[in-house]
């Protein structure tokens, strides 16, 4: 029996194939693409809404990339340079740290189980060590991906109406409608998530920064930006945090330590039952465990730039099948 496949079968297996590929082996650069677009789309709600309230276009614009190279510059030149030069003084608090975990319950256990696993993985030390120019690499290679994700967002913000009515004019009347209807659903979906995750990322930090300060915690800086990035990922931003904190905060005594993860687990709460749901309202409504296995599933697959990506897109979904998949999943 001879079975004959057409050529187009062919060619349309082949070109999915390609895509499919790309797509995995590009998954990072466009992850940043897309967490880059939602950027760009939150800048240009910021200058409708400042034209609306009656400034001028050729104000807000200059305005807006001002604001946005200010942040640009305040990362590069006054965070990072106080970041690097509390991580040099920290290890002056480790001995005490040290000393602090040893007078706990659990300290015997802890030392014999860590001094068990140093001797039954002699290389574990030297692996440890050969880690540090891949540490160093990947910490090059997050500032030149932050460099070219600003670059990336202020270009789309700038010109991204016209790329936008470039890629629209290459399909026909009835997909046009449904671009347009999916970019005018979406856009405040991003926006609420932007708007809103830079509100809680900023008072974790404030609040983690103004404790630790408060609390003679060293690295309150370190800790509050650790914070603003951890606050991205919900429920297991709160986990690594506070025991961040907590572990940080016994170079102050058992009391400080205690204290810090009383204060963040309020926080939390606070956050998570009345601050989230009154910034974000009906846009980002997503149950506990849509977010967990989103989570788990992003960051498996692309890391922490999934992970960050991850959520509006889930919030997004259902504009997709409305608007996209629906004819075809009733096909079906």
């Amino acid at each position: 029996m001879k079975i004959e496949i057409p050529f187009r079968t062919f060619a349309a297996i082949l070109i999915f194939a390609t895509v499919t590929f790309l797509v995995i082996e590009l998954r990072y650069q466009l992850l940043l693409f897309f967490i880059a677009m939602i950027v760009a789309m939150t800048l240009s709600t910021v200058k409708k809404f400042l034209i609306k309230k009656g400034m001028l276009k050729k104000i807000a614009t200059p305005l807006i990339i001002l604001f946005y190279f200010g942040i640009l510059f305040s990362i590069l030149f006054l965070i990072i340079p106080t970041l690097v030069g509390q991580l040099m003084d920290l290890s002056l608090h480790f001995p005490e740290i040290k000393s602090k975990i040893l007078t706990m319950p659990f300290a015997s256990s802890l030392v014999k189980n860590v001094n068990e696993l140093l001797q039954n993985s002699p290389d574990l030390i030297k692996n440890a060590e050969s880690l540090l120019p891949v540490i160093g690499k990947q910490t090059f290679g997050g500032l030149l991906s932050m460099g070219i994700f600003f670059i990336v967002s202020l270009y789309m913000f700038l010109d991204g109406n016209r790329s936008y009515r470039w890629f629209r004019s290459h399909f026909n009347e009835r997909v046009q409608e449904r671009m347009d209807q999916t970019v005018r659903d979406i856009e405040p979906i991003m926006t609420a998530y932007v708007f809103g995750q830079v509100t809680t990322s900023t008072l974790a930090a404030l609040v983690v920064f103004v404790s630790a300060t408060l609390l003679h915690i060293p690295a309150a800086l370190t800790l509050a930006v650790l914070a603003a990035f951890f606050d991205i990922l919900p429920g297991i931003g709160f986990i690594l945090i506070a025991f961040t904190s907590s572990i940080m905060g016994l170079a102050a005594g058992a009391e400080a330590a205690l204290l810090i993860f009383a204060i963040l687990t309020a926080y939390h709460l606070f956050e998570s039952y009345v601050l989230t749901p009154y910034i974000y309202g009906n846009r980002m409504k997503l149950s506990p465990l849509v977010v967990l296995l989103s989570l788990i599933f992003a960051g498996t697959i692309a890391g922490v730039p999934g992970m960050i990506a991850i959520l509006p897109m889930v919030a997004a979904y259902s504009t997709i099948e409305k608007l996209w998949l629906r004819d075809l999943l009733k096909q079906h």
